[in-house]
Protein backbone atom coordinates (compact mmCIF):
# COMPACT_ATOMS: atom_id res chain seq x y z
CA UNK A 1 0.00 0.00 0.00
CA UNK A 2 2.76 2.39 -0.52
CA UNK A 3 2.12 4.93 -3.11
CA UNK A 4 3.69 8.10 -4.30
CA UNK A 5 4.71 10.53 -1.58
CA UNK A 6 2.51 13.56 -1.74
CA UNK A 7 4.34 15.58 0.93
CA UNK A 8 7.59 15.29 2.89
CA UNK A 9 9.30 17.89 5.08
CA UNK A 10 12.47 17.87 7.16
CA UNK A 11 13.10 20.63 9.71
CA UNK A 12 16.18 21.60 11.65
CA UNK A 13 16.81 24.04 14.46
CA UNK A 14 17.77 27.56 13.51
CA UNK A 15 21.55 28.10 13.29
CA UNK A 16 21.47 30.34 16.39
CA UNK A 17 20.19 27.39 18.47
CA UNK A 18 23.29 25.39 17.47
CA UNK A 19 25.52 28.37 18.31
CA UNK A 20 23.95 28.76 21.77
CA UNK A 21 24.23 25.00 22.37
CA UNK A 22 27.91 25.03 21.41
CA UNK A 23 28.56 28.00 23.70
CA UNK A 24 26.82 26.24 26.61
CA UNK A 25 28.95 23.13 26.01
CA UNK A 26 32.15 25.18 26.00
CA UNK A 27 31.25 26.98 29.24
CA UNK A 28 30.18 23.74 30.97
CA UNK A 29 33.33 21.99 29.74
CA UNK A 30 35.52 24.81 31.02
CA UNK A 31 33.76 24.80 34.40
CA UNK A 32 33.94 21.01 34.78
CA UNK A 33 37.65 20.88 33.98
CA UNK A 34 38.55 24.03 35.92
CA UNK A 35 41.15 23.66 38.59
CA UNK A 36 42.91 26.21 40.70
CA UNK A 37 46.64 26.42 40.18
CA UNK A 38 48.74 28.59 42.48
CA UNK A 39 52.35 29.32 41.65
CA UNK A 40 54.86 31.38 43.64
CA UNK A 41 57.86 32.85 41.85
CA UNK A 42 60.42 35.33 43.20
CA UNK A 43 58.38 38.11 41.54
CA UNK A 44 54.71 37.20 42.02
CA UNK A 45 51.97 34.84 43.11
CA UNK A 46 50.03 33.60 40.09
CA UNK A 47 46.58 32.07 40.56
CA UNK A 48 44.74 30.45 37.70
CA UNK A 49 41.28 28.88 37.40
CA UNK A 50 41.61 26.72 34.30
CA UNK A 51 41.09 28.78 31.18
CA UNK A 52 38.50 31.04 32.79
CA UNK A 53 40.55 33.33 35.04
CA UNK A 54 44.12 34.29 35.78
CA UNK A 55 45.66 36.87 38.08
CA UNK A 56 49.16 37.80 39.15
CA UNK A 57 49.91 39.48 42.46
CA UNK A 58 53.36 41.12 42.48
CA UNK A 59 55.25 40.26 45.68
CA UNK A 60 56.43 43.88 45.81
CA UNK A 61 52.78 44.76 46.62
CA UNK A 62 52.47 42.23 49.48
CA UNK A 63 53.33 43.32 53.02
CA UNK A 64 52.37 40.17 54.93
CA UNK A 65 51.02 36.67 54.41
CA UNK A 66 49.05 34.65 56.96
CA UNK A 67 48.06 30.97 56.86
CA UNK A 68 44.45 30.96 58.06
CA UNK A 69 41.36 28.84 58.53
CA UNK A 70 38.29 30.67 57.26
CA UNK A 71 34.57 30.14 56.69
CA UNK A 72 34.08 30.26 52.90
CA UNK A 73 30.34 30.90 52.89
CA UNK A 74 30.19 33.33 55.79
CA UNK A 75 33.44 35.18 55.06
CA UNK A 76 33.37 35.32 51.24
CA UNK A 77 30.00 34.02 50.05
CA UNK A 78 31.27 30.60 48.98
CA UNK A 79 33.95 29.16 46.77
CA UNK A 80 35.33 30.38 43.46
CA UNK A 81 36.37 33.87 42.46
CA UNK A 82 34.75 35.90 45.22
CA UNK A 83 34.59 39.43 46.49
CA UNK A 84 35.49 42.68 44.85
CA UNK A 85 37.28 45.83 45.71
CA UNK A 86 39.49 45.60 48.78
CA UNK A 87 38.55 42.08 49.98
CA UNK A 88 38.77 39.16 47.58
CA UNK A 89 39.08 35.38 47.71
CA UNK A 90 40.22 32.83 45.18
CA UNK A 91 39.33 29.35 46.43
CA UNK A 92 38.21 26.08 44.94
CA UNK A 93 37.39 24.00 48.02
CA UNK A 94 38.06 23.63 51.71
CA UNK A 95 38.44 26.16 54.49
CA UNK A 96 42.16 26.90 54.59
CA UNK A 97 44.35 29.30 52.75
CA UNK A 98 46.83 32.15 52.83
CA UNK A 99 45.64 35.70 53.32
CA UNK A 100 47.80 38.26 51.53
CA UNK A 101 47.86 41.81 52.89
CA UNK A 102 48.74 44.37 50.23
CA UNK A 103 50.37 47.78 50.57
CA UNK A 104 47.16 49.53 49.52
CA UNK A 105 45.29 47.94 52.46
CA UNK A 106 43.39 45.39 50.40
CA UNK A 107 43.50 41.64 51.06
CA UNK A 108 43.25 38.58 48.88
CA UNK A 109 42.74 35.09 50.24
CA UNK A 110 44.20 32.23 48.22
CA UNK A 111 42.57 28.93 49.13
CA UNK A 112 45.01 26.05 49.48
CA UNK A 113 45.09 22.43 50.55
CA UNK A 114 48.73 23.04 51.55
CA UNK A 115 48.61 26.45 53.25
CA UNK A 116 51.77 25.97 55.30
CA UNK A 117 53.77 25.04 52.21
CA UNK A 118 52.39 28.08 50.37
CA UNK A 119 53.27 30.24 53.38
CA UNK A 120 56.80 28.81 53.47
CA UNK A 121 57.28 29.61 49.78
CA UNK A 122 56.16 33.19 50.38
CA UNK A 123 58.55 33.44 53.33
CA UNK A 124 61.36 32.13 51.15
CA UNK A 125 60.48 34.88 48.65
CA UNK A 126 61.01 37.49 51.36
CA UNK A 127 57.44 38.14 52.55
CA UNK A 128 56.74 38.49 56.29
CA UNK A 129 54.68 35.43 57.24
CA UNK A 130 52.51 34.37 60.15
CA UNK A 131 50.92 30.96 60.75
CA UNK A 132 47.45 31.39 62.28
CA UNK A 133 46.28 27.84 61.57
CA UNK A 134 45.37 25.48 64.40
CA UNK A 135 48.32 23.23 65.37
CA UNK A 136 46.63 20.19 63.82
CA UNK A 137 44.89 20.63 60.49
CA UNK A 138 43.08 17.59 59.12
CA UNK A 139 43.72 16.65 55.52
CA UNK A 140 40.86 16.29 53.07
Amino acid sequence: MSGPILFEETQNFSPWIYAVGALVLVVVGAAVTARQTTRVTPQAVDVRFGILYRTSIPLADVTQAEAVAYRPIRDYGGWGIRGFGRRRALNMRGDRGVLLHRKDGSTILIGSQKPRELLAALGQAGIAVQDRLPPVVQEF
